[in-house]
């Protein structure tokens, strides 16, 4: 057992755990197993699977919103706690995005995607920030993805970007972790990812993770061409270059973001909606086209 296991099982006594029955432990196997139904070394299940839970095959638009929290992790031993994990700062994330069957019976999406900068205690929405590290008060870009596209094929995504990037989920086919609780199946899905950004020369790598939580049956039922689920994701990367952060500084982020989908401009909240439209005006509601 490693220290996260012991954190874990915290409060239960010895006693309590050597009196769990073994046909207890039976059911929790049982429970972890994916159920027979679902075809897992089905490249192609997969692939559907996830475009399905990122968007819609039928191609009508959809829209995504999150809302998450940022963390600053810093290494050292005798560190105060609160300085070892720091909340930096929140963000809203918002998506427009479309998806078809080509006929070869790869999947096409095309997106645009944008996010804003918020303050934990209030929510408001930041135009500047000050780094807690080093004092600086520095200003908060604004982020904005332009159309961007990708393929999804039984041997993973074909991206296009303007710089070099890998990432443990190219070349190889999808494949989706479910653990599924009766009614319920729980889906994930890791990636390590390292990219060199535009105009600079060192390579920056992250992991994330996706999860979603679906029905059972709506999975199963292949003539759905979305499935409704909640998202959740969960992300380490380096130091965003917008912090200043002096040459070498040690730590890294921790993102975490709970999401969802719909096809309903109005189902996203009034006050994401009216700064999407002064800071982005269009951007979810400007014709999405997909490539010819």
């Amino acid at each position: 057992m490693d220290r996260r296991d012991a954190l874990h099982l915290l409060g239960l006594t010895a006693g309590a755990l050597a009196a769990l029955p073994a046909s207890a432990a039976a059911a929790r196997r049982g429970r972890r197993a994916a159920p027979a139904a679902l075809p897992l070394d089905d490249p192609r299940f997969h692939m559907h699977t996830l475009a399905r839970l990122q968007g819609d095959l039928s191609g009508r638009p959809l829209y995504g919103y999150s809302r998450g929290k940022v963390f600053g992790l810093t290494p050292g031993a005798g560190l105060p706690i609160a300085d070892y994990g720091r909340r930096l700062y929140d963000y809203e994330g918002g998506s427009v995005s479309r998806s078809r069957l080509l006929p070869d019976g790869n999947i096409e999406t095309v997106s645009r995607s944008f996010l804003f900068y918020t303050d934990p205690e209030t929510g408001a929405y930041l135009a500047e920030w000050t780094n807690p590290v080093t004092g600086r008060t520095v200003p908060v870009p604004p982020f904005r993805g332009g159309i961007s596209g990708s393929v999804l094929t039984p041997m993973g995504p074909k991206v296009s970007a303007s710089f070099t990037m890998e990432s443990t989920v190219f070349g190889r086919p999808p494949r989706l972790e479910f653990v599924t609780m009766g009614d319920v199946t729980f889906v994930s899905r890791v990636a390590f990812t390292r990219w060199t950004p535009k105009g600079e020369s060192r390579a920056r790598t992250e992991y994330t993770q996706d999860d979603w939580v679906v029905r059972t049956a709506d999975l199963l039922d292949s003539r759905r061409t979305t499935l409704s689920a909640t998202s959740a994701w969960t992300s380490q990367t380096e130091w965003q270059t917008w912090l200043e952060m002096p040459p070498g500084t040690p730590g890294a982020q921790l993102w975490r973001a709970n999401g969802m989908k719909t096809h309903r401009l109005e189902d996203l909240p009034p006050a994401f909606l009216a700064e999407v439209e002064a800071k982005h005006p269009g951007i979810l509601t400007d014709p999405l086209e997909f490539t010819a």
